[in-house]
């Protein structure tokens, strides 16, 4: 098959990155595949800032660099060339919505829904109202693009994780803090506030137990240099999940969340609010916790709970891993090939 995937830009988000995994794992088994990116402009202040993140951070990922395909950049979708047989996949809201000024190419189309934008709702409207087969990579995606048309949601399709990326490097003996990631953007979806609120209650309450935080955005006041890194590598992301023995993720709204899996293949036991495609991962009291969203105080009680239990952590960690060995990119690429099949002959 050929396919191309359309992106909304490039960068080190969640979404980009899974895209790349997908495209890339599509091109092992022999698809002609590619990504087109829209072209963001390129101003001073955008400029100085790349230099300045490229010599500062060295970790920092552009996933579409990983890409091992051919990519192109497109300044308006409408300007794009599609080969007359490939099978055209919009990644996200922005592009789904952005497909519909291409209705005269009659390529097959899918929209691949990573996540909501409901601090854009006339662009959400607009890509879930289109007329054009579904894949939702979570459940409470599925549910708000079968309130448009049921008939057009085709599967959903979870996001899945590296585990030979993602696994316990550290020994567990030298496991001895709690960890998380710390994001300011999307500014509807993140929650740092609940965040900086849980490590300063549990610096206050639980003062011997060290913090292990990464993330894209800049540091806090709240938060200390030897806390926090910026733009991990890969490695030093992994190296601070294995050395966390309860991983928080707690944002107000997440597509799917691969950072839960992530840390369940470290061997973190994760408490996580639920917002969304947590829920499809966490099995409140099973593998994990999930809270209320913004809830410090429920955060904080489950972190100290699993902390002060080993054998309760150590049995959700063990469930956990069942949860991650099922969850594999194989598994996610092989529902997704089926799908593209089945629309390249219709």
């Amino acid at each position: 098959m050929k396919l191309a995937f359309i992106l909304p830009g490039k960068g080190h988000s969640g979404g980009i990155r899974c895209t790349v995994t997908t495209a890339n794992k599509l091109l092992e088994r022999g698809h002609e595949v590619r990504i087109l990116y829209k072209k963001n402009p390129i101003t001073v202040r955008t400029f100085v800032r790349r230099v300045r993140n490229e010599l500062l951070y060295s970790g920092r990922y552009d996933w579409i660099e990983m890409f091992r395909g051919k990519t192109s950049s497109y300044n308006d979708i409408v300007q794009c060339k599609f080969y007359p047989d490939e099978i055209i996949i919009a990644v996200g809201i922005t592009c789904s919505a952005q497909i519909g000024r291409i209705h005269s190419i009659k390529n097959s189309k899918l929209l691949y829904i990573h996540g909501l934008q409901p601090w854009t709702p006339e662009e959400m409207d607009q890509a879930l109202s289109l007329p054009l087969p579904k894949v939702a990579v979570s459940s409470h995606i599925a549910e708000k693009i079968k309130s448009y048309d049921s008939s057009r949601l085709l599967a959903v399709i979870h996001n899945g994780i590296e585990q030979d990326e993602y696994f316990p490097s550290v020994s567990e003996s030298l496991r001895d803090g709690v960890g998380t990631i710390f994001e300011t953007y999307p500014s509807y979806a993140k929650d740092p506030q609940t965040i900086l609120n849980v490590l300063v209650k549990l610096k206050k309450e639980l003062p011997s137990i060290p913090h292990y935080i990464f993330g894209g955005a800049p540091k806090p006041k709240e938060i200390s240099k030897t806390e926090y890194k910026r733009y991990p590598s890969v490695e030093e992301a992994r190296r601070r999940y294995s050395s966390s023995k309860v991983w928080i993720v707690a944002s107000r709204l997440e597509g799917f969340s691969v950072p839960v899996l992530e840390a369940m293949s470290c061997g973190c036991a994760v408490v996580a609010t639920d917002c969304g495609g947590t829920r499809d991962i966490v099995v409140d009291g099973k593998n994990g916790y999930l809270v209320e969203v913004g809830n410090v105080d429920q955060i904080v009680s489950k972190v100290k709970l699993l902390l002060n239990n080993p054998t309760l952590r150590q049995e959700i960690v063990r469930n956990s891993r069942k949860t991650v060995n099922n969850l594999t990119w194989d598994n996610s690429v092989n529902k997704l090939e089926n799908i593209l099949k089945s629309i390249a002959i219709m």
